[in-house]
């Protein structure tokens, strides 16, 4: 990855005048008055050639250097495809345009419709797409989380008054019905993982037509889960056989195949 070039900030009068106004709660309108701007985005250029970008969650200007750095940091990016595109535009000099082209979109409005489906949005004042729902650990999700635990470990064992007792005609079902859910859970298949089909028969040609963003989504789709385009499509057909009346038929299909 090619190293971000120095853009250090300039610490002059003025802009420490700013930065102390707006450390103090005054909003970015009020300082630019002060200052006799004509509005915050006239300040905001000024804050720009001396390097300094806006940062929305500290509500002040930081270092650019600093902000685009710490893109770089990211590690949970959702696609390979979403990592080069912002590590493209994280690039000095960097052209929104011509990533846009070099990534494989048709033009930058293509790619946006790309990134918002990824769930990044524009940031004007990071000169880059950031995430639009970060998650950040919390100390207090494992408190949460423990806390959880311990109601429903109370729940099991207190109910309603009944204790476990109330429990039994429950586990009674399950074992007289056990070998029904074990075929359900057998059939079912664990969250996020692709089924994976044998299917018997002839392969042939079949050409169907979809819109390109369509079928870059597929193709996408075929890069980041290590799965070729026709199995997506046997998948796809498959499930969308069984939720719309063909279950009796795709049942004895598969079971041809077993």
């Amino acid at each position: 990855m090619a190293k971000i070039e120095a853009m250090q900030p300039v610490y002059d009068d003025k802009v420490k005048g700013i930065l102390k106004l707006l450390g103090e709660g005054f909003s970015r309108e009020e300082v630019a008055e002060q200052y006799r701007y004509s509005g915050y985005r006239s300040m905001e250029s000024f804050m720009r050639r001396k390097n300094f970008v806006w940062d929305k969650q500290k509500g002040n200007y930081v270092p650019a250097d600093a902000l685009k750095a710490s893109l770089e940091t990211m590690v949970n990016f959702p696609s390979d495809r979403v990592r080069r595109i912002v590590m493209e535009l994280n690039k000095e000099g960097a052209d929104l345009k011509k990533v846009a082209l070099k990534v494989g979109f048709e033009n930058h409005l293509e790619m946006a419709s790309y990134m918002k489906s990824k769930g990044f949005e524009w940031s004007q004042e990071a000169g880059n797409y950031l995430s639009a729902s970060p998650t950040m650990p919390n100390d207090e999700d494992g408190i949460s989380s423990a806390s959880s635990d311990a109601s429903l470990e109370g729940s099991l064992s207190i109910g309603n008054g009944g204790g476990i007792e109330q429990f039994l005609p429950l586990l009674g079902w399950l074992a007289s019905n056990k070998e029904g859910l074990q075929s359900l859970l057998e059939a079912s298949v664990a969250s996020g993982q692709i089924p994976r089909f044998t299917l018997q028969g002839l392969f042939v040609t079949k050409s169907v037509h979809m819109t390109n963003t369509l079928d870059q989504m597929v193709r996408d789709f075929s890069k980041e889960k290590n799965i070729n385009q026709r199995e997506i499509f046997e998948v796809a057909l498959i499930e969308f056989f069984q939720k719309y009346g063909y279950e009796r038929e795709v049942e004895t299909l598969l079971q041809q195949n077993a």
